[in-house]
């Protein structure tokens, strides 16, 4: 007898799974590369023609990448609002507010940290795409 695998199977997303490495690359290669040595993200020049709202979620991504990558030893991928405005040179008040705007269906929080759920990635795309369309 054969045992049928319940279709709604292929809904369930499982959130720690990698996500989709060729997607990610395609999202935070035009601004940024990683330090080999200590992992650290070296920003470039297309980096900073971003919107900060997009500049935060580029850098959310990008540690995404250093998680992933294991680039830093006992690294987070999680990040506090503070510690995103003291990276990025953005006021940890605007960071908050475009998580509750901008960002608000595509980052979450957990404990007050930050971070792209890996099956969010999509949405990352669709938003920076529309962004540049619009």
């Amino acid at each position: 007898m054969k045992i049928e695998k319940d279709p709604l199977d292929k809904l369930i997303v499982d959130e720690d799974e990698n996500p989709n490495a060729e997607l990610l690359a395609e999202l935070v290669s035009p601004y940024f590369r990683f330090s080999k040595n200590s992992g650290e993200i070296i920003f470039n020049e297309e980096f900073y023609k971003l919107k900060d709202w997009q500049k935060v979620l580029i850098y959310l991504l990008g540690r995404k990448v250093i998680f992933i990558k294991k680039l830093q030893k006992d690294f987070n991928e999680k990040i506090s609002p503070k510690e995103i405005s003291e990276c990025l040179n953005i006021p940890q008040k605007s960071i908050t507010k475009y998580a509750s705007k901008e960002l608000k269906d595509i980052i979450k929080s957990e404990k007050g940290k930050y971070f792209v759920p890996n099956y969010n990635l999509y949405k990352c795309k669709e938003k920076l795409k529309g962004e540049k369309n619009g």
